[in-house]
């Protein structure tokens, strides 16, 4: 098949800063796009930041909802009309039949709004499941009030009966309103959405709440490694945390277990637990955010590094950054990595929320310079076939795009759906009204 290059690529996504996976892989493309030639408009909720060219891009001027008062949040987040304009107004002005509108982030600023604005062109829009808020109204399958692995059907009755927003349950009936606000606006149930999910063990996810996985495909992110050459963890003694300091990165597990196990625990990372941390851990030390050249300083001397999310990862992406530069890691068996991982000799698993395990497998890389030397040599070696190159991940955009556009051409349609059929989002609906 000839490769079809679209003549635009839209990128919708909360921020256009380097704040996050999403974020930073959004702002990837958009440089990788524009290199191979083809037109990027990146449109962000955010307040215009210094990683994309201005003229390419189109700022909203908002705040994240954590940061807005109650009653704007609250709003804001369940329908965002600056939002819906914005994206009105890049597709009644610059479509065409091969634009290609890919949305990498929507629940932090931009609302679901911007599904009722990509409706009329869902068959040329492309959804990033960085995580699983397609599918989960708290976006993680976790119970964070009882720090396990949910193992409900999303939005089914046992679901809404229970509790398991880490502010409250007025906060999970607030993102259950929205998540069933986003299915009407644009269904993903019995209509088939172009959906990349970045672990094959994501599709799991998606059948058990109920969307159509016909058009999902699995592209696993980019990664670099922490180290340009490999490093001797083996000769080294602390561990180290890469990563937000927010609940459900686990990053207290991580402090908690190390102290358990006698290391010492290195964090490179900030967030709102740093402040926990300096009152109730004072032997941890952190680095706060660091700048790529100076993470390698600071990670040639780990031993270590320990990935302790309480959600089910659908990437890890430190450990794969890790493993990369011959650094083993220590994974939650919820990961959907993990197994992967373990069975590849570069990782040890534990219990995902289980202190004691985590601290188990601490004390056991702690004490074996040989264990710690082979999981490292195994690591260098598996570490290129376990995700893209940011280069071979920009070629796999691009050819979803072709195939999205080939798909469309086939069926003889422009990519919209046809005007004056009444059709509209709410038609196909059945299990929600």
């Amino acid at each position: 098949m000839i490769q079809r290059y679209p003549d635009r690529v839209v990128i919708i996504n909360d921020r256009s800063t380097k704040v996050g996976g999403a974020s930073n892989l959004a702002i990837l493309s958009a440089h990788l796009l524009k290199r191979a030639g083809i037109p990027v408009t990146y449109l962000a909720g955010d307040a215009a930041g210094s990683e994309l060219p201005a003229d390419d891009t189109i700022n909203l001027g908002g705040a994240p909802l954590t940061v807005q008062g109650r009653i704007a949040a609250s709003i804001n987040g369940l329908y965002n009309r600056q939002a819906l304009d914005a994206v009105r107004e890049v597709i009644d002005s610059a479509d065409t039949a091969s634009t290609i509108y890919h949305v990498h982030g929507w629940s932090k600023i931009l609302s679901p709004s911007i599904f009722q604005a990509l409706w009329p062109v869902r068959q040329r829009v492309v959804l990033h499941a960085h995580d699983y808020f397609l599918c989960c109204p708290n976006g993680g399958f976790a119970n964070y009030r009882k720090d396990t692995v949910c193992t409900l059907t999303p939005m089914s009755v046992p679901c809404m009966m229970t509790q398991c927003d880490k502010r409250g349950y007025h906060e999970k009936i607030w993102r259950s309103a929205r998540h069933l606000l986003r299915e009407r606006l644009y269904p993903t149930d019995e209509l088939p959405a172009n959906i990349v999910i970045v672990h094959q063990r994501m599709r799991e996810y998606f059948e058990r709440a109920g969307i159509c996985t016909d058009h999902i495909e699995t592209i696993r992110n980019p990664v670099e490694p922490f180290l340009p050459r490999g490093a001797e963890p083996w000769t080294m003694r602390d561990f180290f945390f890469v990563g937000r300091l927010e609940p459900e990165k686990g990053f207290e597990d991580a402090a908690r277990a190390a102290r358990l196990a006698n290391v010492r625990l290195q964090i490179i990372g900030d967030g709102a637990g740093r402040s926990i941390l300096e009152r109730d851990y004072p032997e941890v030390v952190i680095h706060g955010w660091k700048a790529k050249g100076e993470m390698h300083e600071l990670l040639r001397n780990a031993r270590t590094i320990v990935v302790s999310s309480r959600v089910p990862e659908p990437f890890a992406l430190a450990a794969v950054e890790a493993i990369g530069s011959g650094i083993p890691v220590i994974v939650p068996d919820a990961a959907l990595l993990g197994n992967e991982l373990e069975e590849f000799g570069c990782a040890l698993t534990f219990r995902t929320g289980n202190i004691g395990s985590l601290a188990t497998a601490m004390r056991r890389l702690a004490a074996d310079d040989a264990l710690v030397r082979s999981m490292s040599l195994n690591g260098l070696s598996k570490a290129p076939g376990l995700a893209h190159s940011p280069e071979t991940w920009g070629e796999a955009l691009i050819a979803l795009y072709s195939r999205i556009l080939a798909r469309t051409s086939l069926a003889g349609v422009a990519g919209r759906l046809p005007e004056g059929t009444g059709i509209r989002p709410a038609a196909y609906r059945h299990r929600f009204i």
